[in-house]
This record gives structure tokens, sequence and C-alpha cells, in this order.
């Protein structure tokens, strides 16, 4: 009588074991996320190559060729900040599913067809901001300004960019109009977006650990900030424009 409870606790301890490693177990499961993070993360940053080749070669310098330059090179940063928050909502709410990549791809298509004007309005304004550090770099006041007009920038960026992975409509006006009046209805939101990307490129320009912390922070922060708008309710007021 007393020998079947003994056979039986091998038996369940080798079931789940089985089951924590079987193919849609949770170590499976989990590494598939963290390899999910890694594609749309690198896929975020091929996307920022000429940004990176820019600093990499050229740097900041209070010529007009370099600010030009710096400027041109912000232009795919509208269509992959789309393409990462595409992505990041299909990890999020689709784990099991494959092809983030693809969807990263797909949204950058999109970004790059109806949020030209985006990216062509930040390399604008980077490029004001850029000859005002020239002209006056040396004013504390001026480089507060340029923070807080880049914090601003930043904020508009993901803004419309959220309202466009939301919504079906491609108009610019439209976009932009329902994008500054969620911004202005739920400001906490969009300080939330600086805070998590001030957060991100902080952490990967640590030592030792940056490098592998780039690798997979973008993805990171596209998932916080879909999370700040699901649960913030950041298109509330916007139902008009869902899809």
């Amino acid at each position: 009588m007393t020998s079947h409870p003994i056979a039986r606790r091998p038996s369940r301890r080798v079931g789940r074991v089985a089951a924590l490693l079987a193919y849609d177990g949770p170590i499976a499961t989990a590494l598939l996320r963290v390899f999910q993070f890694f594609l749309v993360a690198v896929s975020f940053l091929a996307c920022l190559a000429p940004m990176l080749l820019f600093d990499a070669l050229v740097g900041w310098q209070p010529t007009h060729l370099a600010l030009w330059l710096g400027a041109a090179s912000l232009l795919p940063v509208a269509p992959a900040v789309l393409g990462a928050l595409c992505a990041a909502r299909r990890v999020l709410l689709m784990p099991g599913e494959r092809g983030p990549a693809r969807t990263f791809w797909r949204g950058f298509g999109r970004g790059v067809r109806s949020l030209w004007w985006v990216a062509a309005g930040v390399s604008a304004a980077v490029l004001v901001i850029g000859y005002d550090l020239a002209l006056l770099g040396d004013s504390d006041t001026m480089l507060l300004v340029a923070t807080i007009g880049l914090a601003l920038l930043l904020a508009l960026i993901v803004g419309i960019s959220s309202v466009a992975e939301s919504c079906t409509t491609t108009r610019p006006r439209a976009l932009l109009v329902a994008a500054v009046r969620a911004i202005i209805a739920r400001p906490h939101v969009a300080l939330s977006w600086v805070l998590l990307i001030a957060a991100g490129v902080g952490a990967s320009m640590l030592p030792v650990i940056g490098g592998t912390v780039a690798l997979f922070a973008p993805a990171l922060v596209a998932c916080g900030i879909v999370i700040c708008n699901r649960t913030l309710n950041f298109l509330a007021d916007n139902k008009e424009l869902s899809s």
C-alpha cells in the first residue's frame, strides 16, 4: 500500500520537468519572447544606421554640412517608431505568433508612405535647433530651450505614431490634430514616453553592459509605450479614428 505514492513521485517530477522543457512550455515561451524583442530592436537599430553612421564619421560640428547631414540622417526615425509600435503590440497581444520583424518592416513601410511629413518636419526642427545651438550654444538658456524642444518633439513623434498605429486614416491633418488633442488631454502619458526613451538611451550608454542593453532597449521601450497607451487610455477621446 505504501509503495504506490513513493513510485508516483519520480513520475510526477519527470512530468513537471517535461512540461517545463516542452516546446510550448514556459522556458520556450520566455526564450521566444526574448528573441522577438531582439528582432524588433535590431530592426529598429537598422533604421537608425544613417544617424549612427553620421555620429561615428562626422559627429556634432557647428558647420553647415554637419548640420544638414545630421538633420537628413533623422529621416527614418518617425517611420521606425511606427514600425516599433506595431511590432510591440503584436509581441504583447500575440506572444506566441511569429513574424515580429515582418510586422516591424510593414509598419516602417506604412510610416514611409503616411508619415513622410512627420519625418520631414522632424529633420527641419532638428536643423533649426542645431543652428540655434551653433550660434548660441554657450547660453544656458538656449541649452534648456533646446532640451525642452527635443523632448516635445519626441512626444509629438510618439503621439502621431501611436495614433497612426491605432487608426486607419492617413490624412496628415487628422493624425496631427488627434495626437495634439490626446497629448493635451493626457500630458502625463507623453511625459512617460519621454522618460521611457530617456531610460532606454541612458541604459544603452552604460559601460560594459550598454551594448547588450542596446540590442533589446528599443523593443522594451516600444512595449512600455504601448502598455502606457493602453493602460492610461491615451486614445480614449479619439475613438472615431480607431480601426
